[in-house]
């Protein structure tokens, strides 16, 4: 029988053909990206740092964090081979990398990671807590690789804080879990919040799509 983390692997490795048709979905793709967009900003991409993109997926926003890198090392990770290989693709297309900005992508699972201890000073995960098998071993995770003093920015989706949301959630929801495995109900904010200090800094949809910003204390 799989694993919980190699059905998740196997469902987004059958999707990897048409994740970005989905992505850009009339509509819905407009807010996505600005969306993901505000999520680089507050992640504040600087040269030299070292960037973790968890659960990069196909790697769309890889290219925008190189935006105001000029050197240091940029890391995509995800545990489907299929999103590894099309986001590997998107790297190479990027027209003009620095010669001293190293950038990769390699199968990593969050929730038994492969990096040191303190290894990266900033992380940013896009809709990926709602999908990993165990969102508290991959908050754990995450503190044990982040370097003390660093940030992590988390985009995704929860419970609105509107009670008027509750008859587009719900759809959303069983929807996410058909086709994503992705997990809408859970409180990824109360979750990481036990290993980091967490603040919500934007919010969208009544709350059901949600940007923090998550700061390991020195």
């Amino acid at each position: 029988m799989s694993s919980d983390k190699e059905k998740v692997s196997e469902r987004y490795d059958r999707w990897t053909p048409f994740y970005d048709l989905v992505d850009n979905f009339p509509f819905i793709s407009g807010f996505q990206k600005r969306w993901k967009r505000q999520a680089v900003e507050l992640l504040d991409p600087t040269s030299g740092d070292k960037i973790l993109d968890m659960g990069t997926g196909t790697g769309e926003i890889l290219p925008w964090i190189t935006e105001s890198m000029e050197d240091g090392l940029l890391v995509g990770t995800d545990i489907s081979e299929g999103m590894i290989s099309k986001a590997r693709s998107r790297i190479d297309d990027i027209e003009k990398v620095p010669e001293d900005l190293e950038i990769k992508v390699v199968k990593d699972d969050i929730g038994s990671s492969k990096f040191s201890n303190d290894y990266f000073n900033k992380m940013i995960a896009t809709f990926t807590f709602t999908t990993v098998p165990n969102m508290g071993k991959a908050a754990s995770e995450c503190a044990r690789i982040l370097k003390p003093g660093g940030m992590m920015i988390i985009l995704d989706t929860g419970k609105p804080k509107n009670p008027f949301g509750y008859p587009l959630f719900y759809p959303m929801m069983l929807s996410a879990k058909i086709f994503g495995r992705t997990h809408m109900d859970r409180d990824v904010e109360g979750t990481v919040s036990k290993k980091f200090e967490v603040t919500r800094v934007r919010q969208n949809m009544l709350g059901m799509v949600y940007t923090l910003r998550c700061e390991k204390q020195k």
